[in-house]
């Protein structure tokens, strides 16, 4: 394996990033910075408004050195959304200069960038277009934002006028699908001559060599998501759940994750007649916790409506888990016959169908082969070597 880490040095800007309010905040964009670590110099700016009177000044600047990367996370107190234009050009203002006191922080102790890596745009692209203008230091941008598929809110034409210029003059753009990538180009002519898939990064912890889990009669499905049924679903696994339970299927689902329709899907599964130790409801996992519940399962299921690419899907891979999906957003461009099955959204027959299937053991996956294939795709190395591979290319053709 190549490295390149005594010749590159790159900023990453971040529109998400975890912070001290949520620490699950742009954790994905977390792992990229951590895999580009492992082979070039790698600093994170990263600018969060706070509106809370928490502050003490206008700006607190926290420097911390996490898993490799200078991380100058700059927290600046800015006004509450409104309609008064003065405040909302200092809201602004103040975004720019949290980025500047970041970047200044990191140039001491890096020195300048060879190359600038944004994340979501736009503003934070709007930062390495500057640089770029100023300093010729180029930059890569990389979008994982579902807002430009067509169920998404991509709207202004100041917006939309910012962004078809920053992202033309990137050097190169990647998304973590190739439907969002053709979402971007042919929905809203945001072009650049270099488009490229670059996958998320599964947590180190999922590739620990756990114990296979033993057989049992009870097959097991997990579900893990943001409890937001409109996108999710769940209502409809749920519902699937009840038909598997009314044609005498043996099963366990258990259900991981919190958000804003967590109480009323545990109140509609009671109102279904599903009783509690055949649909479990965890609440919000993390770490371990989530990878030993995880475990607990022999297939993921997703049961979306719309998406893009949930994280969860490559994390069920790394742990061996066949995936029973709906084809939407780019899940059918990483699941295919050898490590899962997709199906008709919204159709619940369909979904139950594969579900049932199995249980009785007639749909059949080999796990070691689905874990080999993660690994060699989805992990920090491989990610990390990919992106450090895309920097030389792009530093050897200016």
């Amino acid at each position: 394996m190549n490295t390149y880490k005594e010749n590159i040095t790159v900023f990453h800007y971040t529109r998400w990033y975890p912070n001290r309010y949520d620490p699950m905040f742009g954790l994905f964009i977390k792992r990229h910075a951590e895999a580009v670590a492992i082979f070039a110099e790698t600093g994170v700016i990263y600018a969060h408004p706070v509106t809370d009177g928490k502050l003490k000044k206008t700006y607190e600047l926290d420097y911390r050195f996490e898993n490799g990367v200078h991380t100058a996370r700059v927290y600046y107190l800015t006004f509450k959304p409104g309609k008064s234009v003065v405040k909302q050009i200092i809201n602004i203002y103040r975004y720019f200069i949290a980025n500047y006191l970041g970047r200044r922080l990191l140039v001491e102790k890096l020195g300048r960038p060879d190359i600038h890596h944004v994340h979501i745009l736009t503003r934070p692209a709007a930062i390495a277009f500057f640089y770029h203008i100023i300093l010729r230091i180029p930059y890569v941008v990389s979008e994982h934002w579902s807002r430009y598929l067509r169920t998404g809110s991509f709207t202004g034409n100041l917006r939309k006028s910012v962004t078809r210029m920053v992202v033309k003059s990137a050097s190169a753009v990647t998304t973590v699908t190739k439907n969002l990538a053709y979402a971007m180009q042919e929905d809203h002519r945001l072009t650049n001559r270099a488009y490229s898939v670059l996958a998320n990064v599964v947590d180190p912890i999922f590739y620990r060599d756990y114990p296979m889990r033993l057989p049992n009669n009870e097959t097991t499905f997990v579900h893990v998501s943001c409890f937001e049924d409109q996108s999710k679903n769940i209502s409809g696994l749920l519902r699937v759940a009840r038909l598997l339970n009314d044609n005498g299927h043996r099963f366990k689902l258990i259900l991981i994750g919190e958000g804003m329709d967590f109480d009323s899907m545990v109140h509609y599964a009671t109102d279904l007649g599903l009783k509690d130790n055949q649909v479990v409801f965890t609440g919000l996992l993390q770490g371990k916790a989530l990878v030993k519940k995880m475990l607990e399962a022999d297939a993921l299921v997703v049961s979306s409506h719309y998406e893009n690419l949930p994280v969860v899907i490559i994390e069920g891979m790394a742990l061996g888990l066949p995936v029973i999906s709906t084809r939407v957003g780019g899940i059918d461009e990483i699941v295919d016959t050898s490590n899962g099955c997709l199906v008709t959204p919204g159709d619940e027959q369909q979904l139950a169908h594969a579900m049932a299937q199995f249980i009785e053991g007639s749909l059949t996956f080999n796990p070691e082969l689905i874990k080999d294939k993660s690994r060699a795709t989805y992990s920090s190395e491989a990610v990390g070597e990919k992106i450090a591979a895309l920097y030389q290319n792009i530093l050897q053709d200016r």
